[in-house]
């Protein structure tokens, strides 16, 4: 294989497939990238068996071939050559040879017989959309999905199309996040289950992307594809949990703060916050205010007072401040949104004016 290209080019291509790489003490080939060299391109391939990237580089293809090298090594050399020239890489023998205009290496290659193939998802109804869509719909809600793989089904995020919006659901059972947003397709999403890791992996490799992809779900698998690149995952083969029956439909108290004032209480929460994140949020309609009490045996105590739109009776709650920390950056608005419906019963976060996206947290046991 020979093949020459810009620097620009292949370090474009190592950034993206990089965050998939994989270091398996059982499978060593999967910590090398297969190169292949065709026509008037080359394909980077990486997996780690859970999910699969293959990025098209446009190249001047001299000799044809596929080579199997270290991603690890590959990605050191290119990240410290400097220039906007050429670089030319050459199989010699059992070695990838690297020339550009200032240096020339040579790395050694590994067998690239055995590198596992990527399945090619066919079975399924393509749906168009925007990038910014998909990674802006996966991005609001992610952080809410279980860490845990005990229950697949709610250590990933689902998506499902209802309407004319598509929908993303996460939850890890103390909490749920649902961003809906409007799209301009008529392909319906009867409803599929992504492995956190591996969507947060798709968010990894087309950040900084634009344009459309094409996204189809087949029995396992699910795949995503723009121009160069094309993404594999596999899905949860199960039953997502129906969690609109959990969400409120009215409250009794409702309760709007600035977002800046928010962020800046929950800093000092954080200080003297205990080991299980556990805050006390009291709502005072008279005053126009709510409160925040925290308190450390190890650190000291706090309470912190932001002035609010009360609408309804005074409520106390206790709250994980983790997760209202983690919710704010989905929320574009300058303001936010409590409902509260009980002491015991959920917690709803909205931005105002915004109504593509519901955060519900569960209160904590005192």
């Amino acid at each position: 294989m020979k093949i020459e290209t810009t620097l620009e080019n292949v370090q474009g291509v190592i950034a993206k497939i990089q965050k998939v790489s994989s270091k398996n003490l059982s499978l060593p080939v999967l910590e090398n990238v297969l190169l292949t060299a065709q026509g008037k391109e080359c394909i980077a391939r990486v997996t780690n068996l859970h999910v699969g990237v293959e990025v098209t580089l446009p190249v001047k293809v001299i000799k044809e071939g596929e080579i199997a090298v270290n991603l690890s090594v590959l990605a050191q050399i290119t990240s410290s050559l400097t220039g906007n020239g050429s670089v030319v890489l050459e199989t010699e023998g059992t070695t990838l040879r690297i020339s550009t205009d200032s240096s020339d290496m040579q790395v050694k290659l590994a067998a690239h017989n055995d590198f596992p193939t990527l399945p090619k998802v066919e079975d399924g109804t393509p749906i168009t959309l925007p990038i910014e869509t998909l990674i802006d719909g996966v991005k609001s809600v992610m952080y809410s999905a279980s860490l845990s793989d005990i229950k697949p089904e709610i250590s990933s995020v689902f998506i499902y199309s209802e309407n004319n919006e598509l929908v993303f659901v996460a939850t890890d059972s103390f909490r749920l996040a649902e961003r809906r947003v409007v799209v301009d397709t008529k392909a319906e999403v009867p409803g599929v289950i992504i492995p956190v890791k591996n969507i947060q992996e798709c968010v990894k490799v087309f950040s900084g992307s634009t344009g459309d992809v094409s996204i189809i779900i087949g029995k396992n698998q699910l795949s995503i594809q723009s121009d160069s690149v094309y993404f594999t995952s596999r899905i949860i083969d199960g039953n997502y949990p129906e969690y609109q029956k959990i969400i409120p439909t009215e409250s009794i108290t409702d309760v709007v703060v600035l977002k800046d004032e928010l962020v800046k209480a929950l800093r000092l929460v954080n200080v003297f916050s205990d080991n299980f994140n556990q805050i006390t949020l009291s709502v005072d309609q008279k005053a126009g205010k709510i409160t925040m009490h925290s308190r450390n045996t190890d650190v000291g105590e706090n309470h912190t007072t932001v002035d609010a739109a009360v609408k309804g009776i005074d409520i106390e709650m206790h709250l994980n401040h983790k997760y209202l920390g983690d919710v704010l950056q989905s929320l574009a608005t300058d303001s936010v949104q409590f409902s509260f419906v009980d002491k015991g019963k959920p917690c709803v976060l909205r931005g105002v004016g915004d109504p593509s996206f519901l955060y519900l947290i569960m209160p904590m046991n005192r």
